[in-house]
């Protein structure tokens, strides 16, 4: 018994999926997830379609489905786990709760775009595999695409709620035609069973009229209801993005649209720094002389070498007013109020480039917050803002030594918790020894870090983008400081180490160096200007920062670091001067995360087209395999006939089966004059083609009931006639199907599937 494949309902459901799946691209760094993902997307799509041609029961197509799904998923993400590739393990089960668990870290540790660690890849091929699943099996078996929606607009919502700023119009529109298209095909089916109410037309198909008025209906409702939603979301305010867990939902752009970016999540730079953008970032006037490096997140985390940057602030709260940043520093210490007014800003939500020790803002009413840390959030993007902060000119005689337990002159009493303390397991022997040697067990700790700065600035250290290779498994901290070569990013983690390993507490601050001027005053901040450097705690004074980095790629360094006594003190007019001329000219290099949100990369080798025209004859080829069978099966059979009679006979057949394949089945039972009959009423043939189906069935008659041996004439060209006939007066996708999905070709696949199967079988 034939049963329906419902190939046009699986083929729009796999798009739709794949087209709300698509924008989660931007909530990660990366998408090694997104090709799983869509081969997910196929193989279930294409279950469906074999289970449903091969059986009726929703049940068996559920389970089968189900099954294709899960076994997937096991062979291509948990594939070493398994035995056999195909049986689960106990470490199969062990492996997903890990990875799950640490997707969950994931995404309630970063910002948008995270990491796509190997847990989120895992975590990202279920979660679309699962929804593909709900699509099709609503749309296609269950023949209720508007259930269909449910699904697809959760999982859009993962993208629309987490990015954190408007996406793509393109992407929701896209999605809702595909739903509705979805809506439409199943309303065109169900009317088509309404056949029998629907009165003969003297001309034309009159259930085609009928369906095509149906679904016009349906789709002028469908688009004044995607006009209202849109209508309706214009004047909606943007509520706080908590979708998907907290993290992600935090990690969102604004109103920077497609010009915003954000420092990537991860101190692991060296794919920003292989491509530096001159793209300007923002635009600010100030009246600092000399202006401070604009802060963004923290780095605390060195366990693995590297580290996750985050930010301290709490959810943006509405009229957010922060603490006093020098409520606990001593009056004595030389101070200046600086103001600082960002007139064009590209960096995206939730990321909001600030100076340190930040007294006020005003973003224009827009939520924000500030953590103990001194890093900021944003709710959405302020296009400008503005800021007032203080500025610190600590003498000598301020960095007193005063022991930690004297909470009265903590500036920040969460400063020796163990976060700004611990070190690196894998470079912790090679740090303490070099630690203490760089300066003696009697040195104050002020007089530690200038010793530190002033090694890492020294002549045996080289800063380049080119980092010599690294032995897997190797600690990155040991290496660098093996190779004595390395960015920003080296130089800042390997002092905050060396810092604390002599008790200090230190942490990494990543942002922008203060970028170039040609006024001194008004002030560009380009991608390239993205840097790292380290904060180190001091008692009485608070979180200073310094500079480890060579002069070519950093910012001033500040005079309290620079160690005036000793035989190879660093000169502070040198190194200002370094930097001024690295701010006002900006090189090709880049020393941070800069990932702009819409930067794309070339292509190098086989041209673009190449690789799309190779695709697109790929698909071609696939689309044809029926087709071309059912063409050749056609001319094998009239071939093979072994006299006249059953070549007409096997004409005939091609006939009811052409037909069948368009929709037009005639009473089963039917003789061929009565099927020649409820065809021609069915169709409304005109009186000559009603005189080749005419012939035909006459010519069918002789051939069953003439005496042998007859010569008897072909009918294949009135034949072809009729089906071209049928065929025009069909729904297009009606046609489509016909075309591409001929029963004569799926039989001839049948059929060689059955053949091997039973060689199989007789082999064993």
């Amino acid at each position: 018994m034939r049963h329906e494949p419902k190939i046009v309902a699986g083929l729009l459901a796999a798009a739709a999926t794949i087209v709300v799946m698509l924008p989660m691209r931007h909530l990660f760094d990366e998408p090694p997830w997104l090709v799983p993902a869509v081969a997910g997307v196929l193989t279930v799509a294409v279950s469906g379609m074999a289970l449903r041609a091969l059986t009726a029961s929703a049940g068996l197509i559920i389970l089968g489905q189900t099954l294709v799904a899960a076994l997937y998923v096991l062979v291509t993400q948990l594939g070493e786990t398994t035995r056999l590739l195909v049986l689960p393990t106990e470490r199969t089960a062990t492996a997903l709760v890990g990875h799950l668990e640490e997707a969950r870290t994931t995404i309630t540790t970063y910002a948008a775009p995270a990491p796509a660690k190997p847990g989120i890849v895992v975590a990202l091929v279920i979660i679309v595999v699962v929804v593909a699943l709900a699509v099709d099996l609503s749309s296609a078996t269950a023949a209720t695409p508007a259930v269909a929606g449910l699904p697809l607009l959760s999982l859009f919502l993962v993208s629309a709620a987490n990015s954190g700023g408007s996406l793509n119009g393109l992407w929701f529109v896209v999605g809702a035609a595909l739903w509705l298209a979805m809506v439409a095909h199943q309303s065109d089916l169900d009317l088509q069973g309404w056949a029998t109410s629907i009165p003969l037309m003297s001309t034309g198909d009159g259930d085609g009229i009928a369906s095509r008025s149906h679904r016009w209906q349906a789709a002028r409702v469908g688009a004044f209801a995607l006009v209202a939603a849109v209508a309706v979301a214009t004047f909606v305010p943007h509520l706080p993005t908590r979708y998907v867990l907290d993290g992600l939902g935090r990690g969102g752009g604004g109103g920077a649209g497609a010009a915003g970016m954000r420092l990537s999540t991860e101190l692991d730079l060296k794919r920003s720094l292989e491509s530096p953008s001159q793209v300007p970032v923002l635009r600010y006037t100030t009246d600092d002389p000399t202006p401070q490096p604009l802060r963004v997140a923290v780095v605390e985390d060195f366990e693995d070498g590297l580290g996750q940057m985050r930010s301290r602030a709490l959810e943006p709260e509405q009229g957010f007013t922060p603490r006093d940043p020098l409520a606990r520093v001593p009056d004595s210490i030389e101070r200046d109020l600086r103001s600082i007014v960002v007139e064009d800003n590209g960096i995206a939500a939730p990321q909001l480039p600030l100076p340190w020790l930040t007294r006020s803002a005003d973003l224009g009413g827009i939520p924000w917050s500030i953590g103990a840390d001194g890093t900021a959030r944003v709710q959405r993007t302020p296009g400008t803002y503005s800021a007032s902060f203080v500025e610190l000119a600590p003498e000598d005689e301020d960095f007193v030594d005063l022991p930690a337990s004297n909470t009265d002159t903590n500036v920040d009493n969460t400063a020796y918790r163990d976060a700004y303390l611990s070190l690196d397991s894998g470079s912790v022997v090679e740090i303490s020894e070099l630690s203490a040697s760089l300066a003696g067990v009697d040195a104050t700790p002020i007089e530690i870090a200038q010793s530190i700065q002033e090694y890492l600035r020294g002549p045996d250290f080289d800063y380049s983008l080119e980092l010599p290779a690294r032995p897997e498994g190797r600690d990155p901290i040991v290496h660098f400081l093996d190779t004595k070569v390395g960015y920003c990013q080296q130089f800042a983690a390997t002092m905050t180490l060396l810092a604390r390993s002599r008790g200090i507490p230190a942490r990494v601050v990543v942002g922008f160096l203060p970028g170039s001027s040609a006024n001194g005053r008004d002030r560009i901040v380009r991608a390239s200007d993205a840097h790292a450097w380290p904060e180190l705690y001091f008692e009485g004074v608070g979180w200073m920062r310094f500079e480890p980095t060579p002069g070519q790629r950093a910012a001033s360094v500040p005079g309290y670091s620079i160690q005036v006594t000793g035989e190879t003190g660093t000169d502070t007019s040198t190194s200002t001067s370094e930097s001024s001329s690295s701010s006002s000219s900006q090189t090709s290099q880049t020393d941070d995360a800069a990932v702009p949100e819409t930067g794309t990369g070339t292509d190098e080798g086989v041209p673009r087209w190449a690789w799309w025209l190779l695709t697109l004859l790929a698909l071609l080829a696939v689309l044809s395999i029926l087709p071309v069978t059912a063409w050749l099966a056609r001319r094998r059979e009239r071939r093979t006939a072994r006299d006249d009679a059953e070549r007409v006979e096997r004409e005939w057949q091609e006939l009811v089966a052409r037909l069948d394949d368009l929709g037009i089945r005639p009473p089963v039972g039917s003789t061929p004059r009565q099927a020649g009959r409820w065809i021609g009423r069915r169709m409304h043939l005109e009186p000559p083609l009603q005189g080749q189906l005419d012939h035909v069935v006459a010519t069918l008659e002789r051939a069953r009931y003439a005496a042998p041996g007859d010569d008897l004439p072909a009918v294949s060209r009135e034949v072809g006639a009729i089906v071209d006939r049928v065929r025009s007066t069909r729904q297009r996708s009606a046609q489509l199907r016909s075309i591409l999905w001929p029963q004569e070709g799926v039989e001839v696949w049948r059929s060689w599937g059955r053949s091997i199967a039973r060689r199989l079988t007789r082999r064993r």
